[in-house]
C-alpha cells in the first residue's frame, strides 16, 4: 500500500502536474499519456498496472493545494482543470484523497 504525496509548489500548470505525478508511476502496462483521460484510468487503477496489490496507491495528498487552485483555475472543456483534477482524483473510493491548503 503507498500513499503519493504531490506539492503544488511542484508545478504551475496542466503539464507540469503530469510530470509531477509520474514519478508516482509503478513500471507495467500503464497507458500514461499524460491527459485527463488517462489519469482517471490510472486512478481506476489504484496507480498499479502490476500483479503486486501492495503497489497500490491508498492515499494521495496534495500539498500546497490552494497555490494549485490558483494555478490550475484555467478552463479545459468548460470546466476549470483544478476541479476536473479534483473529480478525478477523489473518483476512487479505495483511495483516500487529502487536499492542504
Amino acid at each position: 500500500m503507498r500513499t503519493i504525496e504531490i506539492n503544488g509548489h511542484d508545478f504551475s500548470s496542466l503539464d507540469s502536474f503530469y510530470s509531477a505525478l509520474e514519478k508516482h508511476l509503478i513500471a507495467g502496462e500503464c497507458p500514461w499519456g499524460q491527459n485527463l483521460d488517462s489519469l482517471d484510468e490510472i486512478v481506476a487503477n489504484n496507480f498499479n498496472y502490476t500483479d503486486d496489490k501492495n503497489n497500490n496507491v491508498t492515499k494521495i495528498v496534495w500539498r500546497n493545494y490552494s497555490k494549485s487552485q490558483t494555478d490550475l483555475a484555467t478552463l479545459k472543456n468548460s470546466r476549470p482543470i483544478i476541479d476536473q483534477l479534483d473529480e478525478i482524483l477523489a473518483s476512487n473510493s479505495t483511495i483516500q484523497f487529502q487536499k492542504i491548503p
